[in-house]
């Protein structure tokens, strides 16, 4: 027969038919934040094992601070915002509170913001990581759950969320294409300036190459620098050649909106336009701009819920999961011919 103090948060937790976190809530007396129906199972669920409080003391409850850290990049503009947003809503509905931090995709920078929510015990992180941040993880050795968000490698991770990034650019220039395009621009970024960029420049590649377009790749070292991108971009239009730019990352489509707009009058006969991701404004200029649009809200409330199911260890959760990506066509792209 086991001891009274041998049994576990977890144990009381699926005999009550209620999460952790409730049972958390019930030991310290937030009562609140349940109904007397559910605070009356838990009572007689303690009462019927002869659980003993302070056995709290010696099981990982006990190290619950019902604190969640969650880490995103710098440059993912209100994107970043937006997931923020859904991992703040789903951890509140669910008694936790996010403590957020922003970095520069820099492997010291991560090691030093884990390092600090872990002095503040959070339960567990949310992170956008950088290309080798895996490898980082494995050597600092923190026994707390993880989730991966848009990792550029799903298979190093365990628990992630993502976007279908290569499979809408793929499908969505292949439409473009079919309206009359025959040439197209890929403006961007460097790889490591966004986690979602090596999956859109290998699905523009990709269609390319399939379908034997002509191509011209523009990258991006200082997007500061608008005279040297104004250049650049004003060598591509073609008048007598139908030619689509497609820019892979938020900061970089609000630059080349302002150049290519200048030549409204071509557009979108003679240029096109498609983004990534930046619809706080694209819908409020003329002409106004087709983006492909991230679920980034939604993601972030499966982020935090593949983590809480992981710190309650329910295990009721797939442990990945994509979401779609929408394309919002606009005045910037030719409409498919009747």
């Amino acid at each position: 027969m086991r001891k009274k103090n041998s049994i576990t948060i977890a144990e009381i937790a699926k005999k009550a038919g209620v999460s952790r976190t409730t049972v958390s809530f019930y030991l310290n007396e937030k009562f609140e934040k349940m109904s007397s129906k559910t605070r009356q199972k838990i009572q007689d669920v303690i009462e019927e094992t002869e659980f003993v409080p302070n056995a709290m003391a010696r099981s990982l409850n006990d190290k619950q601070s019902h604190l969640v850290g969650t880490i995103v990049q710098a440059n993912e503009n209100t994107a970043k915002t937006e997931f923020l947003d859904g991992v703040r809503s789903h951890l509140q509905k669910n008694g936790y509170q996010m403590i957020a931090a922003v970095t520069n995709y820099g492997l010291e920078e991560e090691r030093k913001t884990i390092e600090q929510m872990s002095r503040l015990n959070v339960d567990g992180i949310i992170i956008n990581p950088s290309e080798s941040f895996d490898l980082l993880w494995s050597t600092m050795k923190k026994n707390i759950p993880l989730v991966a968000y848009n990792p550029p490698h799903v298979s190093r991770y365990a628990t992630w969320v993502r976007s279908n990034d290569y499979e809408v650019v793929y499908t969505t220039l292949e439409k473009e294409a079919s309206t009359g395009y025959s040439r197209f621009v890929l403006v961007s970024e460097e790889a490591d300036k966004c986690n979602g960029i090596p999956q859109r420049v290998l699905a523009f590649d990709h269609v390319m190459r399939y379908r034997h377009l002509e191509r011209k790749d523009l990258y991006v070292n200082d997007i500061k620098n608008t005279e040297d991108l104004e250049f650049r971009l004003l060598q591509e239009i073609r008048i007598d050649q139908k030619t689509c730019f497609f820019v892979t990352t938020p900061a970089l489509l609000d630059k080349v909106y302002l150049i290519l707009r200048n030549y409204h009058e071509l557009i979108p006969e003679h240029i096109g336009l498609l983004g990534f991701d930046s619809q706080e404004w694209v819908h409020m200029v003329a002409p106004s701009v087709t983006t492909i649009v991230q679920p980034v809200f939604e993601e972030g409330v499966h982020a935090a819920k593949l983590l809480l199911d992981q710190i309650e260890g329910r295990n009721e959760e797939l442990p990945n999961q994509i979401f779609s990506c929408v394309l919002q066509e606009a005045d910037t792209t030719m409409k498919v011919p009747d």
